[in-house]
C-alpha cells in the first residue's frame, strides 16, 4: 500500500468517528414533538396565545396606522400652511429686497449728487471769497474816489464861495471906491494921499472852517481890508495867524499863514488884531 492509500484510510477513519458523534448527539436530543404540542401549556397553547397576541397587535397596528394617517394628514395640512406662509414670506422678502435695492440705489445716487453739490458749493464758496475780495478792493477804491470827489467838491464849493464873495466884494469896493473918489474930489483931496493897511482893533470869532480858509464874523464894516493879518487863539492857547483874502460888510474870509501855525483852528475860536494881554 502506497502513501496515498494510507492517507485515504486515515481520512475514512476520521469521518467515521465524526458521523458517529453526530448520531450520538441526535439521539441524546431527540424529543417527542407530538407530546410537546398537545400537552397543556405546550406548543398548541402557545400558538393560540401567539395568535391572540398577534390579533391584538394587529388591531393596535391598525389603530396606530389610523393615527399615523390622521397625523400625516394634519402634518401635511400644517406643512401646506407653512409652505404657503413661507411662499408669502418669500414674496414679501423679495419685495423688501427690491425696495432695499432701490433705496440703496437711491441712496448712492443721492450721495453722488450730494458729493457733486458739495464740490460745487466748495467751488462757489471759493469764487464768492474771490468776489468778496474783489468787491472789497473795488469798494475801497470807490470809497477813495468818493472821498476824493467829496474833497474836490468841498474845495470847489469853497473856491466858488470865495469867488462869489470876491466878486461881490469887488463890486462893492468898486462902488465904494468910485463914491469915495467922487467924495474926495468934492472935498479937494487925493486918494493916493490917504493912509493904507492900517489895522483897526477888532475882536471876533471863527464862523466856518474849510480846508485852506476860514470864515470870520468880522468884515468891512469893522474896518478890515484885504491883506490884514489877525491872530487866532482858543482860551489861552495860541493857534496861529491868518491873512484876510476877501472882505464883505459883515464877514471876511482868511487863509492860515503856515509859518505861524501852532494848532488846528476850529469853529468858535477867537480872532483879534492883537494877542490877549
Amino acid at each position: 500500500m502506497n502513501i496515498i492509500g494510507k492517507i485515504f484510510v486515515f481520512a475514512v477513519f476520521i469521518m467515521s468517528l465524526v458521523f458517529m458523534s453526530f448520531g450520538v448527539a441526535l439521539y441524546s436530543t431527540h424529543t417527542n414533538w407530538r407530546d410537546e404540542i398537545v400537552k397543556p401549556g405546550g406548543l398548541n397553547d402557545q400558538l393560540q396565545t401567539a395568535r391572540s397576541d398577534a390579533t391584538q397587535l394587529q388591531e393596535e397596528i391598525n389603530e396606530l396606522t389610523k393615527d399615523v394617517k390622521e397625523s400625516e394628514l394634519a402634518r401635511d395640512t400644517v406643512i401646506a400652511q407653512i409652505q404657503a406662509a413661507l411662499r408669502e414670506k418669500n414674496e414679501s422678502l423679495q419685495e423688501l429686497r427690491k425696495r432695499v435695492d432701490q433705496q440703496e440705489q437711491d441712496r448712492n445716487k443721492a450721495q453722488d449728487e450730494l458729493a457733486a453739490k458739495s464740490r460745487e458749493l466748495e467751488q462757489a464758496t471759493g469764487e464768492i471769497g474771490d468776489l468778496r475780495e474783489s468787491i472789497k478792493n473795488q469798494q475801497q477804491s470807490l470809497d477813495d474816489q468818493v472821498k476824493r470827489t467829496a474833497d474836490m467838491a468841498v474845495e470847489l464849493h469853497e473856491k466858488e464861495s470865495l469867488l462869489v464873495i470876491a466878486r461881490e466884494r469887488k463890486s462893492q469896493l468898486e462902488k465904494q471906491v468910485a463914491n469915495a473918489r467922487v467924495l474926495l474930489q468934492q472935498m479937494g483931496l487925493n486918494v493916493d494921499s490917504l493912509p493904507r493897511d492900517q489895522l483897526p482893533a477888532v475882536d471876533g470869532v471863527v464862523t466856518a472852517v474849510g480846508r485852506e480858509a476860514i470864515e470870520l464874523s468880522l468884515g468891512g464894516d469893522d474896518g478890515l481890508q484885504q491883506g490884514h493879518e489877525l491872530e487866532v487863539f482858543r482860551d489861552d492857547t495860541y493857534l496861529g495867524r491868518v491873512r484876510i483874502v476877501t472882505v464883505r460888510p459883515d464877514k471876511a474870509v482868511a487863509t492860515v499863514i503856515p509859518e505861524f501855525k501852532r494848532g488846528f483852528i476850529q469853529r468858535g475860536d477867537r480872532v483879534a488884531s492883537r494877542l490877549k494881554g
